[in-house]
């Protein structure tokens, strides 16, 4: 997958996986009575799709996996989850996602949960573009 189509995807994935989990937990605190419903400020929806931008950006810097040894590999995505986790922390602070620490647990709880499930998706997407291609490849092989 290409660059610049890989960050489009992770930025629709990481900002749909935002405004999925805080509808769940939205209806969850509705529900469970547990405090005020969520209030979805003006701004909100531009902060969520550029958060997704940016969480997206630095998957750059993850190419040529292949070539790295398993510590290494996972040296980068713990530095790579980390960093991630300061620019949404940092975001949600200051667009007011949270405002005490019940809300900043909250969005941490989305941030590993949209991570786990970008990650996942991601490496099942490269998956099919590996297959489509060496099928296309197969395709036109010579039988000899």
């Amino acid at each position: 997958m290409s660059g610049a189509k890989k960050i489009f995807v992770q930025s629709m994935m990481i900002s749909t996986g935002i405004l999925f989990l805080n509808g769940i937990l939205a209806v969850f605190q509705h529900f469970s009575g547990g405090g005020s419903d969520m209030v979805l400020q003006w701004y909100h929806p531009i902060t969520i799709i550029l958060t997704g931008v940016l969480c997206a950006l630095p998957t750059l810097l993850l190419t040529n996996r292949d070539q790295w040894d398993r510590k290494t590999f996972a040296r980068r995505i713990a530095l790579h989850c980390l960093a991630l986790y300061a620019v949404v922390i940092g975001l949600g602070w200051l667009c007011q996602w949270y405002t005490d620490p019940a809300g900043f647990f909250g969005v941490s709880a989305v941030f590993f949960l949209v991570y786990a499930f970008v990650w996942l998706s991601s490496h099942w997407l490269d998956k099919q573009d590996e297959k489509k291609i060496n099928q296309a490849l197969d395709g036109i092989r010579d039988p000899d």
